[in-house]
């Protein structure tokens, strides 16, 4: 989470740190400041950010997302019930605490694999992009047993659609890792969509949709019209679940199995926090 706020500071303070620091000289600068004392404009900046605050700020969780500079409870409101880049950080924690044995039967769902090894799990950051000069895409988690031989990429959502070129983008991404040495020849792979509601195309249909939009702008998606993406797609399998459905399986994994009160814990807390998001309730 510390991650997160680094690299995403807008989502404390309201708005970017340019806009921030340019709206604080604003207030700063007006000419019934000129010539006062550093304090006086101290209390006058601060009577202003108060100000902008509390005309921000939403009593109701669920009232319609805002926009401008807010207090804490505002900044904490906007990004727990509403933010999908906090929902992919709760995601990367969950998933990195998880057992194996619940990674093995929640993935188990979607692609058949020898169940052995260890999993890790990496989020979207700019250490994995550094890490890997990865540019050509943002990916949200990916979970990677070496054992196994198996990459799954989870592509998450609240209730929006997958983007128009977002499998192509995925096969780029295999190819690269693949070539970089970060996952081993063979390695099967799945592409995980989570979201509102699963996806109803089957993959064939989704890739002839994704190559003919990039085949109508070639000069843009020339990158994901490489013959050698062929062969990964063709490797490539692709699945989805609901949000409510993953919900459901923690139930049943909990029931169903002898686990450490720390697991249950995990599972229970992150039910909960998924409980809570607006997409839930509204």
């Amino acid at each position: 989470m510390v991650e997160f706020l680094v690299w995403e500071p807008q989502r404390v303070l309201g708005i970017s740190k340019k806009q921030y620091v340019r709206q604080i000289i604003e207030w700063a600068m007006v000419p019934e400041l000129k010539d006062k004392s550093l304090q006086e404009i101290e209390q006058a900046v601060s009577k202003n950010l108060n100000q902008k605050m509390s005309e921000s700020e939403q009593l109701e969780t669920y009232s319609t997302q805002t926009i401008g500079i807010c207090n804490a409870r505002e900044a904490v409101r906007r990004v727990k019930f509403f933010s999908e880049d906090y929902l992919n950080k709760e995601f990367d924690i969950f998933l990195s605490l998880c057992s194996d044995i619940y990674l093995n039967l929640f993935y188990g769902q979607f692609i058949k694999f020898e169940q052995c090894g260890s999993w890790s799990t990496h989020g979207n950051s700019g250490i994995f992009e550094f890490s890997t000069e990865l540019k050509a895409m943002f990916m949200d988690n990916l979970s990677y047993n070496h054992e196994a031989n198996i990459l799954i990429a989870n592509e998450l959502k609240l209730n929006g659609k997958k983007n128009a070129d977002q499998i192509l983008k995925y096969c780029l991404m295999y190819k690269y890792l693949l070539e970089i040495g970060l996952i081993d020849k063979g390695a099967k792979f799945l592409l995980l969509f989570i979201g509102g509601s699963i996806i109803k195309e089957d993959k064939q249909s989704l890739i002839n949709q994704e190559i003919a939009m990039c085949q109508s702008k070639p000069a843009k998606y020339q990158h994901l019209l490489q013959p050698e993406l062929l062969e990964v797609i063709a490797h490539l399998e692709v699945a989805s679940i609901s949000w409510r459905s993953l919900i459901e399986f923690n139930n049943h994994y909990l029931n169903e199995n002898e686990i450490c009160q720390v697991e249950q814990k995990l599972l229970k807390g992150f039910n909960q926090s998924l409980h809570s998001k607006s997409f839930m309730h509204l």
